[in-house]
């Protein structure tokens, strides 16, 4: 499969997430209220967090094993599910002992991080699969899992809606245990694709190897995802449950131009680490930059009627805070999809080193400005956080790669072409 199709492929399955997550959101706000949606927030808030932060880098690791070592299945799963089910373990408990200060001293939202929690486990346990399919390209499972996954929740909160039953503890485990569920999808690993017909042997992959090379990922996956998740966590804390429920909207509708980037970032992660091109690297990396500008910018402007229509006049003051999201977006899409070279060609710690910086500048701005600003800090604090991680990935590029950065930047005439090529094709077949 060429790497515009596993891009194709990818991209609608990563974009069932965020499509879905646009379709839910209104439900949620509507039916729950400002309040209501910020305190489903403050309880997933702290669980996407620990699932993230529990992964100690091993599906990157079981990716890379798969796909650039050529390591098969015998022996790799089973140790990468024992270290990650020890993970989940330490994750749920942390986020037990902590749940009280997640939830502002809310007894009842902290009751429901307890309910929640016992979703991290199977959570990471289905990433972990995920990653399998990832080093073996196939995408379709992929795919398939995310579909389900996003189905699921969709079905859940509208039969729920249409019932008069939605309430903040219904919407809390539909969106806990749905990415567990959505694993199942990945029981079709079981039918050996092509290159696992191959006999091969994992016995070079060992748990010290591919908990070293996790750990080197994980400290930059850490940061990336306090970047991405630290300011929910933190905004109930320091703003309250109703400035956290604006914000949550403002984050919803910003993450639809990220869908094309996260497809790439997933693809080339596999495809560089099995076979290395600076071109398609730079291709990719400007294509994806072009498309996630043009959907947010056409979003961006729009926002102001967007906004109250489909979430509510409550929601209004997401409006703001949405726009400097998009800028965000915009910004960081081109770190997530070059910065993967850097993990595919052995050099996650430079990659993680910049992750830590850019994590450390958007935590100090959100304890300055949201006090003060409320949602719309926390979105300054999230593009501040974004220009950083650009200029610290960009240079390592250069300097560790030997990669310029004028390929990068701007859209060629080859570009428009393979583009307008590719749409022919489809539209003739279909």
């Amino acid at each position: 499969m060429s790497t515009g199709r596993k891009v194709a492929v990818t991209v609608l399955g990563h974009g069932f997430a965020p499509l879905a997550s646009l379709a839910t959101a209104p439900i949620m706000a509507h039916a729950l209220g400002v309040d209501g949606r910020g305190a489903v927030a403050a309880v997933t808030a702290p669980i996407l967090l620990a699932t993230s932060l529990g992964t100690f880098g091993l599906p990157a690791a079981v990716t890379y094993s798969i796909a650039r070592l050529g390591a098969g299945l015998r022996g790799l799963l089973v140790r990468a599910l024992l270290l990650t089910s020890v993970a989940g373990v330490l994750s749920t408990v942390a986020v037990l002992v902590t749940r009280s200060v997640s939830a502002a001293g809310d007894t009842e939202v902290a009751d429901l991080i307890a309910l929640a929690a016992l979703a991290i486990v199977p959570s990471l346990v289905a990433v972990t699969l995920q990653a399998v399919a990832a080093g073996q390209h196939r995408w379709g499972l992929v795919m398939v899992e995310r579909s389900v996954t996003s189905g699921l929740r969709l079905a859940g909160f509208v039969i729920a809606a249409l019932a008069g039953s939605l309430t903040v503890e219904l919407a809390v485990c539909v969106l806990a245990f749905t990415p567990a569920l959505g694993g199942v999808a990945y029981l079709g690993l079981l039918v050996p694709s092509r290159s696992e017909q191959v006999d091969r042997s994992s016995d070079g992959v060992t748990s010290g190897s591919m908990l070293g090379y996790g750990l080197r990922v994980w400290i930059g996956s850490v940061s990336g995802v306090l970047l991405a998740k630290v300011d929910q966590a933190m905004l109930a804390p320091l703003s309250g449950l109703d400035v956290l429920g604006v914000y949550v909207v403002a984050v919803t509708v910003s993450d639809l131009p990220r869908i094309v980037v996260d497809a790439c970032r997933d693809v080339l992660f596999s495809s560089d680490a099995d076979r290395q091109d600076d071109a398609r690297l730079a291709r990719v990396t400007r294509l994806s930059v072009a498309v996630t500008t043009v959907v947010g910018v056409s979003l961006a402007v729009n926002l102001w009627w967007l906004v109250p229509v489909v979430f509510g006049a409550g929601f209004a003051p997401a409006i703001w805070p949405a726009a400097v999201l998009i800028a965000a977006q915009i910004i960081g899409g081109a770190a997530g999809v070059a910065g993967i070279a850097l993990i595919s060609r052995g050099h996650p710690g430079v990659r993680s080193a910049a992750f830590a910086l850019s994590c450390i500048v958007n935590v100090v701005l959100v304890i300055l400005l949201v006090p003060s600003l409320g949602a719309l800090g926390a979105a300054l604090a999230t593009l501040g956080g974004s220009v950083v991680l650009v200029v610290s990935t960009a240079l390592p590029l250069r300097t560790r790669l030997g990669i310029g950065l004028r390929p990068f930047i701007g859209l060629r005439r080859a570009d428009v072409l393979l583009v307008s090529k590719v749409v022919r094709r489809r539209l003739q077949r279909g």
